[in-house]
């Protein structure tokens, strides 16, 4: 049995539904579902009309197997978070989890350092904790590979 990363809010393991559906059934639910690996033990209905400008609307959520773009790590795309994804928070219904819940809590990180340091970097007048913040962030942001050139660190260093 795979090794799936674990997800805060759903686990690490496909969640049983309780309802039945055929193959043809799910992979008629939604154009992409022939093309993945998914668990049909898993299948939820969904809800249309919360779904937003869906020419292709899914018909069901089913929990898939993803690969993470960046760790490579194995992880499920879980029905319910398609549901919450897709009816409560109106992402487009093609959008696709690429990336295991951790990496994706990593770059929404890494994007707020990123807002925080071009905030700070482009005031004329700073304070002495705005200072210490764009250090910080500014270090965080060369660690993770963001900032490449260790001389815009070296020059925030010396504020």
């Amino acid at each position: 049995m795979t090794n799936y990363v674990n997800h805060p809010r759903y686990g690490s393991e496909p969640i049983l539904s309780g309802n039945s559906y055929t193959k043809q059934e799910i992979e008629n639910a939604f154009w992409w579902y022939k093309s993945v690996r998914y668990f049909p033990e898993t299948a939820i209905p969904a809800v249309i009309e919360k779904q937003c400008d869906s020419l292709y609307p899914r018909q069901l959520y089913v929990d898939i197997e993803e690969q993470c773009v960046d760790c490579h790590r194995a992880f499920i795309f879980f029905a319910k978070e398609q549901q919450y994804w897709f009816e409560e928070l109106k992402f487009w219904i093609d959008a696709h989890a690429i990336k295991c819940f951790e990496c994706r809590k990593k770059s929404r990180a890494i994007n707020q350092l990123q807002i925080i340091y071009a905030n700070l970097i482009i005031k004329e007048h700073i304070t002495l904790e705005e200072t210490q913040l764009l250090k910080s962030s500014a270090q965080q942001l060369f660690e993770s590979g963001v900032i490449k050139k260790i001389n815009k660190i070296n020059a925030i260093r010396k504020m």
